[in-house]
C-alpha cells in the first residue's frame, strides 16, 4: 500500500470514528441536576423527537412573539439539543440558559422544586417536560362528536380521543401519547360503564416473574367500593378493568420502583431486551394500527441508590450507529448493549 493509500484509508477510519462519536456528548450537573440529564438524554433516543427539534425554526413558528413561558423553554431546550447533536464525544455541555429558564417558569407551581439545587424524580421531570414542551406547541380547535346512538364501542373510543385531540394538538402527542380504557362493571346489575384515559407514559409495578406479568399486574382486575351506580341507583362494590386502546410510536414504560411510603422497590426487572409486543393488552373491540406494533428499547433512565438518596444516569442507543452509551452527566461510555438491573426506572421503546 504507498504511503497517499495508507493517509487515505487512516482519514477514512477518522472521519467514521468522528460519525460515531457525534452527539455522544455529556451534560455538566449543575448542582443536583442528575436527574435532569438523564431525562433530557432519554427524550434525545426518540429520532422523531430529535428530527421535529433541530428541524423546526421555533423563532419563526413562533413569530418572535414569547406570549408563554412555555416557548421560551422550548426554545432554550432546542438549543440544548443542537449543541448536543453538534459536538463529538468526549465533549459535554452546560445547559445555563435552559436550567435558568426552567427556574423562572416552576416558580410558584407545584413543580417549584425543579428550580432549587436539591435532588428530584426523573419521571416527574419527564413528565413536567413533555406537559411544558405540549403546551408550547399546541393548537386548539372545536369538537364535534359523531353520533352513537348505538354505542358502538369504536365511536365511543373515536369521540374520546377526538375530544382530546380538540384541545391538545401537538407534536409531543403525535408522537408520544396513547388512549386506554377503563371499564368499571356494578357487582349487581352488571351495567358497565366507560372512561377513556389518555396518558404519555406507561407506569407498571415491579411484580412478577416476566415482564409481561409486570404489565398484566397494571392492566388487571381492581375493586371500587361504594361504587354509586347510575343505572341501579345503589352504592355496592363495582369491578374495573383496564384495557389499552391505542398507543404511540415512542413509548414510555415507567417502572413504579417508589411507594408511596417512600420506599424503593430494587427488584431486577425481567425484562432483557427483547423486541415486545403490547397487543395482548389491548381491548379486544380495538383495531388501532398500534395493536400490531412491536418495540424495541432505545433509552434508559437509571436511578441508583436507595429511596434515602441517590443518582440518575442513562442509556442511549445512537439513532443513527445504534450503538449503546452510557451517559453519566458530564461522562459517555460505550457499552455492547443495554444493562438490565434494579436501577433501571424508565425506559424508552419505538416502533419497529
Amino acid at each position: 500500500m504507498s504511503s497517499s493509500e495508507s493517509q487515505e484509508k487512516k482519514e477514512k477510519e477518522q472521519q467514521q470514528k468522528d460519525i460515531s462519536l457525534k452527539g455522544v456528548v455529556g451534560i455538566l450537573n449543575m448542582g443536583n441536576t442528575c436527574y435532569a440529564n438523564s431525562t433530557i438524554q432519554l427524550l434525545r433516543a426518540s429520532p422523531e423527537w430529535n428530527a421535529y427539534c433541530v428541524s423546526t425554526d421555533f423563532k419563526e413558528l413562533f413569530n418572535d412573539t414569547y406570549d408563554t413561558n412555555y416557548k421560551k423553554v422550548l426554545c432554550e431546550y432546542q438549543d440544548v439539543l443542537k449543541a448536543l447533536w453538534s459536538a463529538y464525544n468526549p465533549a459535554y455541555i452546560r445547559p445555563a440558559r435552559f436550567i435558568s429558564e426552567i427556574r423562572k417558569i416552576v416558580q410558584g407551581t407545584v413543580y417549584e422544586s425543579f428550580g432549587v439545587p436539591m435532588p428530584n424524580d426523573s419521571h416527574e421531570y419527564l413528565v413536567f417536560l413533555l406537559d411544558n414542551f405540549h403546551e408550547a406547541l399546541n393548537k386548539k380547535s372545536e369538537f364535534t362528536p359523531s353520533p352513537n346512538p348505538t354505542n358502538d364501542m369504536k365511536v365511543m373510543a373515536e369521540n374520546g380521543w377526538m375530544e382530546f385531540l380538540a384541545k391538545n394538538n401537538s407534536t409531543i402527542v403525535d408522537i408520544f401519547f396513547g388512549m386506554m380504557r377503563k371499564t368499571i362493571e356494578c357487582v349487581s346489575c352488571k351495567n358497565k360503564s366507560y372512561r377513556w384515559e389518555v396518558f404519555n407514559s406507561l407506569k407498571i409495578p415491579c411484580e412478577g416473574s416476566t415482564f409481561s406479568e409486570w404489565i398484566q399486574n397494571e392492566c388487571k382486575q381492581g375493586e371500587i367500593d361504594g361504587y354509586a351506580c347510575e343505572k341501579c341507583s345503589t352504592k355496592s362494590t363495582a369491578f374495573i378493568h383496564t384495557h389499552l386502546w391505542k398507543l404511540p410510536s415512542n413509548l414510555f414504560i415507567t417502572l413504579r420502583r417508589f411507594n408511596y411510603d417512600g420506599r424503593k422497590n430494587m427488584s431486577q426487572c425481567p425484562y432483557n431486551g427483547e423486541i415486545i409486543s403490547l397487543k395482548e393488552f389491548f381491548a379486544e373491540e380495538s383495531d388501532d394500527p398500534s395493536k400490531e406494533w412491536n418495540y424495541e428499547l432505545r433509552g434508559v433512565s437509571d436511578h441508583h441508590g436507595s429511596h434515602m438518596g441517590g443518582h440518575y444516569s442513562a442509556q442511549f442507543k445512537h439513532p443513527i450507529t445504534n450503538e449503546w452509551w452510557w451517559i453519566d452527566d458530564e461522562r459517555c461510555n460505550k457499552i455492547d448493549s443495554a444493562k438490565y438491573t434494579g436501577s433501571n426506572y424508565i425506559y424508552l421503546f419505538r416502533k419497529v
